[in-house]
């Protein structure tokens, strides 16, 4: 009798023999309210097991990832830097370190920049930011090496095949870690968010700026003052702010990509049954490429710090004055202090 009445209740009292007309309507309009409700719940949120919500309007399962690229340019790296060691092992010059160490980005965004099809712009943007660096870089320390004859750090450890071999796979390792950005936003389909590649765009910019300013000053400062340190211009509010310009540049990089990063196919193909690894694994690409500005900051502050080369100690031997422990003392190593 409870039963019978709660279902009552809820379904409301018997229809009479007048309404036999209406609830044949209504049977016949059940199918396609279930086809509404349907529709509606897949455009809905889902709150799949450990309690997280994701929303898989905004996730395209057309999207795919091709590990091509990256490898691609893993092979450029590999192959560039291995001509560069076996020319450093062979010869006593110096010209082609930067030449190759850093024209090796150009090389291997190349085939993104150039290749025929329907590219992505967010790919073609990406890989014309990083060709442009190359070349700029890989030109001015090309010019820089010319006229010093060499580079005092590079003559000692290349004095013994085991220090030329290290340099040439720490260059390696520094070209694919560095290039991760751009190198896994070219293994996506996704065409990204515009947003993300405006904003991006210009932090590159404004890193490009500061970086190209940094060494134009010091460029100048030291054709005119020979044997001094350079403490003008940006120099004056960063002991690096070559360095700075150049995390700025990557950290570009890597938000022009990020949004294409994300893989949401295992959590739409999950469904409601995602777990809380299947939202934290989507991301996974997004982190690695992460890896791009935490090794360049480790590998900067290190160098600024002394911990990893001898540049320091080279610089106090060169410049030691109390004028210049002053410098050390109170300016920023990377990061400027502008206020």
């Amino acid at each position: 009798a409870a039963s019978l009445a709660a279902a009552r209740a809820f379904h409301g009292p018997s229809p009479s023999c007048c309404d036999q007309r209406q609830l044949h309507g209504l049977r016949l309009a059940r199918p396609a309210l279930s086809h509404t409700l349907q529709s509606s719940l897949h455009s809905a949120q889902i709150i799949p097991r450990g309690g997280a919500s994701t929303s898989l309007s905004m996730a395209d399962p057309s999207v795919v990832f091709n590990n091509f690229p990256l490898i691609q340019s893993t092979a450029i790296f590999a192959l560039t830097n291995l001509l560069g060691c076996v020319l450093s092992l062979l010869g006593k010059t110096q010209i082609h370190v930067d030449l190759l160490g850093t024209g090796s980005f150009c090389l291997a965004a190349l085939p993104a920049l150039l290749g025929k099809g329907a590219a992505l712009s967010r790919v073609k943007i990406s890989a014309a930011a990083v060709t442009l660096w190359s070349v700029k870089l890989a030109g001015y320390l090309l010019l820089r090496i010319v006229k010093l004859g060499e580079d005092k750090r590079l003559s000692d450890l290349f004095r013994s095949t085991s220090g030329t071999v290290s340099f040439w796979v720490f260059s390696l390792m520094w070209g694919i870690l560095c290039s991760l950005p751009h190198s896994l936003g070219s293994t996506s389909s996704s065409a990204g968010l515009p947003a993300a590649t405006i904003a991006g765009s210009i932090l590159y910019v404004v890193g490009l700026v500061v970086e190209t300013t940094a060494d134009y000053q010091k460029w100048m400062f030291k054709a005119d003052n020979p044997g001094k340190f350079c403490n003008v211009g940006l120099w004056s509010v960063s002991q690096h702010p070559n360095w700075f310009g150049n995390l700025l540049i990557w950290a570009g990089v890597l938000i022009m990509n990020a949004p294409a990063l994300v893989d949401a196919s295992a959590v739409v193909a999950a469904g409601e049954n995602a777990s809380f690894f299947d939202i934290v694994w989507r991301y996974r690409r997004l982190a690695v490429a992460c890896l791009s500005p935490a090794f360049m900051f480790y590998l900067f502050n290190g160098q600024a710090e002394g911990s990893l080369t001898t540049t320091v100690e080279l610089a106090k031997g060169k410049y030691g004055s109390p004028e210049y422990d002053k410098y050390l003392s109170s300016v920023p190593k990377i990061f400027p202090k502008l206020f």
